[in-house]
């Protein structure tokens, strides 16, 4: 099983960061899993090249080279963000713009999500919802919210947001087994 986790969060041990991590303890022991911490890396929003539309594939030289060759490695692929200001994280914003050009290639991957915020978090899962099925993947179910309750709040104020996670981490592999075990 290969995994793919998109920490769309400045804060590497944060709330988002938590999350993430309760979900992804879910996965078997074996399992390969990569972590992208996305605000480490240097890149940028889409440009108005318009080259991707020529070569089939993004022709911007930064960091983002690395994440698309994730993504085509993985069978999962766990999101996770901040909501700021009703909507995902500009880190996560500008690296949902530069995949445009891999529609279709993400096709049958397996997704899921993790969000945390004050309020009106709900936009943000849809964004996710949006992407992922823009990219025809296979949506892991509602994903987990995590209310903190102020703006840097402590995410053990949301008993559920912890035991949701672990719940998506839980489902993204009931949904691998499903689809690669023989069994079916």
């Amino acid at each position: 099983m290969r995994v793919l986790a998109i920490y769309g969060s400045l804060h590497k041990e944060g709330n988002t960061a938590r999350m993430m991590d309760a979900a992804l303890s879910e996965f078997p022991e074996n399992a390969e899993i990569q972590r992208i911490y996305l605000g480490d890396l240097n890149y940028s929003g889409c440009g108005p090249c318009n080259e991707c539309e020529v070569t089939g594939y993004c022709v911007i030289k930064d960091d983002m080279q690395q994440v698309y060759k994730a993504m085509l490695w993985a069978e999962v692929i766990l999101f996770g963000s901040p909501s700021q200001f009703s909507d995902v994280s500009v880190e996560i914003k500008k690296f949902m713009e530069r995949t445009c050009w891999m529609k279709g290639t993400l096709k049958n991957k397996i997704g899921g999500s993790v969000i945390s915020g004050h309020r009106y978090i709900e936009n943000t899962m849809n964004t996710l919802h949006a992407f992922m099925l823009h990219h025809r993947m296979i949506l892991g179910g509602s994903g987990a919210l995590g209310f903190t309750f102020t703006k840097m709040g402590n995410i053990d104020r949301d008993p559920l947001a912890i035991k949701d996670s672990h719940s998506t981490g839980k489902r993204l592999v009931e949904l691998y087994e499903f689809i690669y075990s023989s069994e079916y």
